[in-house]
């Protein structure tokens, strides 16, 4: 059995950070104020994630080369409009999505370092094969992920209609990545 994951992110950046955050290491799951919270909440808010304690020298640069020659993953980062924009759509098999999830997650977690403003960006987490945003009540939503300026924690439920506004531009990016593959 397997599940299509997608995460997204929009996190106000500098294209200095940004090129920056490419080559930081990824952070490890302590780098998350409550990683124990990844899904309090939401859709699976009864399950209790199971963060790896492995120490991986990653940098967000290597993890987007391993996605690239993942043919069950695309990707759309950029640096668009003054932020790093994410929009990552991974299939995952039972038992083995949480990991690389989870990898994505501290990647953008990672991220915070390198904000340039004291506004709270998000990383949506969401369970969807067919590639699109959640609607404001979407119950597929597994985590929502709060990346301040050298912070980043779990929030619950909130409303996501501004999120998913800000994520609307690099959501039709990837709905033009996507077109070219079915081409």
């Amino acid at each position: 059995m397997s599940f299509t994951f997608i995460t997204a992110a929009r996190i106000a950046m500098s294209r200095e950070g940004f090129d920056t955050w490419l080559d930081a290491p990824v952070p490890p799951a302590s780098r998350i104020e409550n990683p124990a919270e990844m899904f309090a909440g939401w859709w699976w808010s009864d399950r209790t994630p199971q963060w790896s304690t492995d120490a991986v020298v990653e940098t967000p640069r290597s993890v987007l080369a391993a996605r690239a020659a993942d043919p069950q993953a695309l990707t759309v980062l950029r640096h668009h409009d003054g932020a790093l924009e994410a929009y990552l759509w991974t299939v995952g098999h039972s038992g083995f999505w949480e990991p690389p999830a989870q990898r994505l997650l501290l990647m953008l977690a990672g991220a915070a370092a390198f904000k340039t403003d004291d506004t709270e960006d998000h990383v949506l987490f969401w369970e969807d094969a067919a590639g699109t945003l959640p609607s404001g009540n979407d119950p597929a939503l597994i985590s929502l992920l709060a990346v301040g300026r050298g912070s980043a924690r779990f929030v619950g439920s909130r409303p996501l209609t501004d999120l998913l506004t800000r994520l609307a531009p690099v959501e039709e990016a990837f709905a033009e990545l996507a077109e070219s593959y079915d081409d």
